[in-house]
């Protein structure tokens, strides 16, 4: 089976860019910073409030590990990941070539980093937007 790159890129820029706007939707934190920063409250008797900003708690995040996971994964760093992937889908990008079939000469979408097959395109699809629409089970590496 034949798989389009260009179609795996299209849905890679397509899932990206819902991230952003996901991220993007975040209210300012408190004190007008944007994009938004968290902080995870200190000592045994705050460790699972989420802080962002100078008012005081946004919310309890029910245990100090939750509470941390959040905490990394604040607006302005799923903001950073993000553009690291544009980055990543940029680079691989698919492009035209010229490639001999049945004695004729036709254009073959590659990557300009892996040739025929990208596996960074395949693996970023099926292994972290996998459950978003529009991904195909043919995507999957074996």
């Amino acid at each position: 089976m034949v798989v389009s790159l260009q179609e795996v890129h299209d849905f890679l820029v397509k899932c990206i860019g819902e991230e952003v706007k996901t991220a993007h939707a975040v209210q300012p934190n408190l004190d007008g910073e944007w994009p938004a920063s968290w902080w995870q409250g200190a000592g045994p008797d705050f460790s699972t409030l989420i802080l962002a900003g100078p008012e005081g708690p946004d919310f309890d995040a029910g245990t100090p590990e939750r509470a941390a996971f959040v905490v990394k994964n604040d607006p302005a760093h799923v903001l950073r990941f993000v553009d690291y992937l544009r980055w990543i889908v940029k680079q691989h990008e698919p492009v035209l070539v010229p490639a001999e079939k049945d004695g004729e000469t036709v254009a073959e979408e590659v990557c300009p980093i892996d040739g025929a097959e990208c596996e960074t395109l395949h693996f970023m699809a099926a292994e972290i937007f996998h459950d978003r629409s529009g991904f195909k089970r043919e995507w999957r590496r074996k």
